[in-house]
């Protein structure tokens, strides 16, 4: 199977933004400077630009393409917001809840309900 070069590079562009992410989180307790640690911050953010391009480029030839469209970005919203809603119960319970969790699932789910209206209002 071959694969499509616009595939090729939105997986290496997800791998480098999971790279990223994981170093800035520090697991494995590296010595963080903190121009080690501005070069990931940037690092990250032009990964997540470059991805956010491909993302918005994406054109479906067929319905097919545009269905599997659809269902990844279902589950991926399914994803993300699970992981948020076990992040902030994790530190609710540890009383550190950090605000960025609610405010990253409340942007989550306001923009669902705003681009779904939207979408409707056509």
């Amino acid at each position: 199977m071959k694969l499509n070069k616009p595939v090729a590079s939105e997986a290496l562009l997800g791998v480098a933004i999971v790279i990223a992410l994981i170093l800035l989180i520090n697991p494995f307790n590296i010595l963080m400077t903190s121009a080690l640690t501005l070069t990931l911050i940037m690092i990250l953010a032009v990964t997540i630009i470059a991805f956010a391009v491909f993302i918005w480029r994406e054109k479906p030839r067929d319905e097919r393409e545009a269905l599997h469209g659809l269902k990844a970005g279902h589950v991926s919203y399914f994803i993300g917001g699970g992981v948020l809603v076990i992040a902030i119960i994790d530190q609710s319970i540890r009383h550190s809840l950090d605000h960025w969790l609610a405010i990253a699932l409340g942007s989550m789910v306001i923009t669902k309900l705003l681009v779904s209206a939207w979408i409707r209002r056509k």
